[in-house]
């Protein structure tokens, strides 16, 4: 007799397992409760194993140390499971799949997140559907990444970024195809699925010492040059305009504080679409000087969470460029 596939169901909060309390407002309720809204797992022809955060949270409240332990999760179970569900809130969701598909590097089995904008138990909930169908998607095993399933689409774990704050559709990959999409069955883009081309190689640390720059039209310089000086800083993630522009001179105390801090610098577009083409205008070309690295066309989200991953786990300054230029996870 075949073994039913086993998944490993791990919940983290979010609004797909939220109740009204008193006062109105959605706060979360157990596992439980979210697995007795959905009896049809029942007939899935899986069988289900659960972790569940102590307390679930509002994916706001999640960062570095939640998605360690996330990884820290599967990690422990990755042999005795064939796949892996999260259930997650929506407004971080796409930065902790971009930090578990780097943390989980190399690996052969699917790691699907998923979680909805209406909460599972209210009749109008995309809950349902999001969450059946990432169990299906786990259950096949045809991706073997890390994966987000949303509203009929199954986008790669480092290549999504929340695009609409109330929409049922919620996430985009603007510059990279999807891995699967869903009208009567799902349909898997093989072209999109990740290469393998690492070995296995689970990474177990991170850390939060990185800075996000936003740079505005000539305003807050010298305030974001003291924030670089005074603060203890990793690395940085340097967003510019359009294709990489930006309004920066040598004689700023803001490119001065950059130059002196001698720490990796990923740059990446304040755009939505298109990527980066460094070097076409010469309002970027001063980033030359800085020696950055190009993020091409990653989201912020993938661009943060692998600089923090990357300055935890090298200490030399070449192997650390290595992992931040070369293409990890499908990110580029």
């Amino acid at each position: 007799m075949k073994l039913k596939p086993k998944i490993l169901i791990v919940y983290t909060g979010g609004t797909i397992g939220m109740i009204r309390s008193e006062k109105g407002t959605y706060i979360p309720f157990t596992l439980k409760r979210i697995l007795d809204s959905v009896p049809q797992i029942n007939n899935m022809g899986i069988d289900i194993v659960v972790e569940s955060f102590e307390t679930p949270m509002d994916s706001a409240f999640i960062g570095p140390k939640e998605w360690l332990k996330i990884s820290r999760i599967i990690s422990h179970k990755y042999n005795q499971v064939d796949g892996f569900v999260v259930l997650h809130g929506t407004d971080t969701m796409a930065y902790t799949s971009s930090a578990l598909s780097f943390l989980l590097r190399g690996l052969d089995k699917p790691v699907i997140l998923t979680g909805a904008q209406i909460p599972i138990y209210e009749k109008e909930s995309d809950g349902v559907g999001n969450f059946i169908n990432a169990l299906q998607i786990a259950k096949e095993g045809k991706v073997r990444e890390v994966g987000l399933w949303f509203h009929k689409t199954l986008y790669k774990g480092a290549c999504v970024t929340k695009s609409h704050s109330k929409g049922f559709k919620g996430f985009s990959s603007p510059n990279h195809p999807v891995l699967a999409s869903k009208e009567q069955t799902v349909n898997y883009n093989r072209l999109a699925f990740s290469s393998g081309s690492f070995d296995r190689l689970f990474f177990d640390k991170i850390q939060s010492n990185v800075f996000y720059l936003n740079l505005l039209p000539q305003s807050q310089k010298e305030l974001q040059a003291k924030v670089i000086r005074q603060n203890t800083i990793e690395g940085i993630v340097l967003s510019t305009f359009g294709s990489g522009t930006v309004p920066l001179k040598e004689k700023d105390s803001l490119f001065k504080a950059l130059k002196n801090k001698k720490i990796p610098i990923i740059v990446v577009t304040e755009c939505f679409e298109g990527g980066l083409e460094l070097g076409k205008y010469e309002a970027g070309s001063i980033l030359k000087k800085l020696d950055v690295i190009s993020g091409k066309n990653m989201t912020k989200e993938s661009a943060i969470t692998k600089m923090m991953i990357g300055t935890a786990n090298f200490k030399d300054n070449l192997d650390l460029r290595d992992f931040l230029e070369e293409n990890q996870v499908g990110e580029f």
